[in-house]
């Protein structure tokens, strides 16, 4: 029984990391798109071969900032085992997909390089079936994402992994989305650097926060004693 509910524990969290980093990179595209959505002539002759699609990359834009928060809202009452919440995920996932999808057929054929929105499309993809995988008959039953309110420690553990892996994927941004982001030597991306640094501060400094907290709650109860 230890050991199922181990690998249940185990395949809970792993779905709670992947649904996390696929609301990241939801929410990374859809505001680093927002450049050349909106001033796609501005970025070279590879991006401005972009601009006769810029109101469709500004409609995606718009889809993949409102699926990222979605997503988050449904990823956290995921987290908590809340009633309904498995379906508001798939609902993220299948939107963040299909925009995805769309912005790399576009960049593919006009641009002729999909990066580093590739990387959201496959991201969200695995994800997407791994929660269709999580929902077969007997797997969904023992994982247990809907039986009523978790416990803190499963939430706990489960959220401050997935922090610490979505601010270190926000702190890195500009060394692995630079590549594909240079203009005359240029990196685009640090034009977000401050908010990117920020933001993945917090996230990383919340996430050790969480893992930390059992061992200094026990050590704090042990001087008590």
């Amino acid at each position: 029984m230890a050991a199922q509910s181990s690998g249940s524990k185990f395949l809970r969290i792993l779905g709670i990391i992947l649904l996390s980093l696929a609301v990241l990179m939801t929410l990374l595209g859809g505001i680093g798109t927002t450049c050349v959505a909106f001033g796609a002539e501005k970025y070279g002759p590879r991006m401005a071969a972009l601009v006769p699609v810029k109101p469709i990359f500004q409609a995606l834009v718009v889809i993949s900032i409102a699926a990222g928060i979605f997503g988050l809202f449904a990823t956290i009452r995921l987290a908590r085992r809340q009633g309904g919440a498995y379906w508001q995920v798939l609902l993220f996932l299948i939107a963040g997909a299909i925009a995805s999808a769309v912005q790399y057929y576009y960049s593919l054929t006009l641009r002729g390089s999909t990066a580093p929105n590739n990387v959201r499309l496959y991201l969200t993809v695995l994800a997407l079936v791994v929660m269709l995988i999580y929902r077969l008959p007997g797997l969904w039953d023992k994982i247990g994402y809907e039986r009523g309110a978790g416990g803190p420690g499963g939430t706990r553990l489960a959220g401050g992994a997935a922090l610490c892996l979505c601010g270190l994927v926000t702190l890195t941004a500009p060394l692995w989305a630079g590549p594909t982001h240079m203009v005359d030597g240029y990196n685009t991306v640090e034009v977000l650097l401050w908010q990117l640094l920020l933001t993945g501060g917090v996230m990383l400094a919340g996430g050790i926060s969480l893992l930390a907290a059992p061992p200094v709650i026990r050590w704090a109860m042990a001087e008590k004693a």
